[in-house]
């Protein structure tokens, strides 16, 4: 049962649709409540609406009136981003509730499901954000498919049941999965707007639960107790934990995991430790680097590539590989790391950056400029920390993420194809060590030089000692060997080390210029400044 079908149809005027948490609202008291709004927004001669309410509630209303007064409709899941949107727009966040009910007494226009276009705000792989263009009729087609899925996993049995979220209406897996199959299915579904915000407060005992792995992950942080467990759980923005779905496998609930995207609506599902398949009518192909290819009638083109790989098991089934773009998710949130580079390298702070997802956060590698290795190594303000404070400030406007992790180097490593070298940078992030600020460098055949210093941030001055903190022995040959590696493009063996001699003491936020040598299988090393040697050593180097 349609609510744009049977909206005219006075007989369902009793109908309840919405539960706001406290009371319910009737197809009748919807009707009065759209009608006068109707009516405004048809004589405005703007042809596009930007949803802009604040809360689930409003969101339906604000949705449904703009579906019958024919306009097009933009959703934002970030409202502070409307420059996106290039267009003339009427912004509706809220619709006035009416008290005369006569005014449900006007004929609605049934939506064209062809030419009701939804358009969604995305960003591209290239860094550009881009639009994700779709019509009502990609939505209804795709929440027919999702009831098929739902019964599937747990029969609704001619029952009606309640649609309850965590995540906003405005991301594209929500609206379908909460908001359209309601208002598709409204004999089958209530439509729940109360806000869910805390776990152990929620009531989502027998309902069908839309939300995400950060939401979920709350109720094993916090040992929720799911005594009255829900009776389907959607999730969708970012990979499930594995102890996260154990946790619910406890109460007898199997997390249903949603891979797609905003331009491709849902592509594929898995329950439990399956694989994934292929949702409803939507078919995979792949291209000979494994990148996914897909065709669906739930978008408008006909066949839109993912920045994905997958391993295909068969026509339906797949496992998920890694992503091939610069977008990630973090927080459920997509992040587009070229656009926080390019961000980055236009301030007079970094010259460089490379951004990537370290765990469950984000993280830049930046080579500074002057000014930024003035802020960096002002022993006065704090330095290091002074400048990431900076950092984020300024990234702020840019991205809802910014990063967390910091690692500042002398160049952004590159493969010997002059790609960027992920996995050298990953190492820097992986090993629990702060590395020395370089502020010059050069780099010949047999020799190299370094101007460092070892920032009293460092994170191995902790300890060695208290109240007179030096650099370690072992920290001096381990940059000593990396340094080494990387100028010269050889294997440097750590063991056996030869003539290793400490002179003197190296206290934190000294200048040093650590000095490298080939001769032949040897490799000499020194930390020294104004002619004074704090240690030496040789390594030996690897047959080529």
């Amino acid at each position: 049962m349609n609510i744009f079908e049977i909206i005219n149809n006075k007989k369902y005027d009793n109908l309840a649709v919405i539960d706001d948490g406290e009371k319910t609202y009737t197809l009748g008291w919807i009707k009065s409540q759209l009608a006068p709004e109707i009516n405004r927004l048809k004589a405005d001669k703007c042809k596009n609406v930007l949803i802009a309410a604040k809360d689930n509630f409003d969101f339906a209303l604000c949705f449904l009136a703009a579906a019958f007064s024919g306009k097009e409709i933009f959703l934002l899941a970030d409202l502070n981003k409307t420059f996106l949107i290039e267009e003339e727009y009427i912004s509706l966040e809220k619709i006035q509730k009416q008290s005369d009910l006569q005014s449900a007494d006007i004929e609605f226009k049934k939506p064209d499901y062809d030419k009701t276009y939804i358009t969604f705000f995305t960003s591209g792989s290239t860094g550009i954000p881009k639009k994700a263009r779709k019509n009502l009729r990609n939505m209804t087609v795709e929440s027919k498919d999702l009831l098929d899925e739902i019964n599937s996993i747990s029969p609704l049995e001619n029952k009606r049941i309640k649609l309850i979220t965590s995540t906003k209406a405005a991301h594209m897996y929500c609206f379908v999965f909460w908001l359209i199959i309601a208002l598709c299915e409204c004999d089958k579904f209530i439509l729940c707007t109360d806000d869910i915000v805390y776990p152990d407060t929620s009531d989502i005992y027998n309902t069908i639960f839309v939300s995400t792995p950060s939401f979920l992950e709350k109720y094993e942080k916090y040992g929720v107790k799911l005594n009255k467990p829900p009776k389907v759980i959607f999730s969708a923005g970012d990979k499930l934990k594995t102890s996260t779905a154990e946790y619910f496998k406890k109460f007898g609930v199997l997390i249903t995991e949603i891979y797609g995207s905003t331009e491709t609506g849902t592509v594929a599902i898995k329950t439990g430790d399956e694989n994934y398949r292929c949702f409803g009518s939507a078919e995979i192909q792949t291209d000979e680097n494994s990148q996914i290819t897909v065709k669906s009638p739930y978008f408008l083109a006909d066949k839109i590539s993912l920045n994905d790989t997958i391993e295909k098991l068969d026509d339906k089934t797949f496992i998920l590989g890694a992503r091939t773009d610069k977008i990630v998710k973090i927080q459920e949130k997509r992040v587009n790391t070229q656009e926080i580079e390019t961000f980055l390298n236009n301030t007079d702070l970094i010259e460089a950056s490379y951004c990537l997802k370290h765990g469950e956060k984000l993280a830049c590698a930046a080579v500074l400029t002057p000014k930024g290795k003035e802020i960096y190594l002002d022993t006065h303000s704090q330095g290091r920390q002074s400048l990431v404070k900076q950092l984020k400030n300024l990234l702020k406007n840019k991205s809802e993420i910014v990063p967390q992790k910091w690692k500042f180097l002398y160049e952004i490593p590159k493969t010997n194809t002059g790609k960027i070298d992920k996995s050298k940078i990953e190492k820097l992030f992986n090993m629990n060590l702060s590395i020395p600020l370089v502020t010059n460098y050069s780099i010949g055949t047999t020799e190299a030089e370094y101007e460092m210093i070892f920032s009293r941030s460092c994170n191995f001055f902790e300890g060695h000692f208290t109240n007179f903190p030096v650099l370690p022995g072992v920290v001096q040959l381990y940059f000593a060997h990396m340094f080494a590696s990387e100028s010269f493009n050889k294997k440097i063996l750590t063991s056996p080390s030869k003539k290793i001699k400490f002179s003197h003491v190296i206290r934190p936020d000294e200048k040093l210029k650590l000095k490298l040598c080939l001769h032949g299988k040897n490799l000499n090393y020194t930390y020294e400044y104004n002619g004074i040697i704090y240690s030496s050593g040789i390594f030996e180097t690897a047959e080529n």
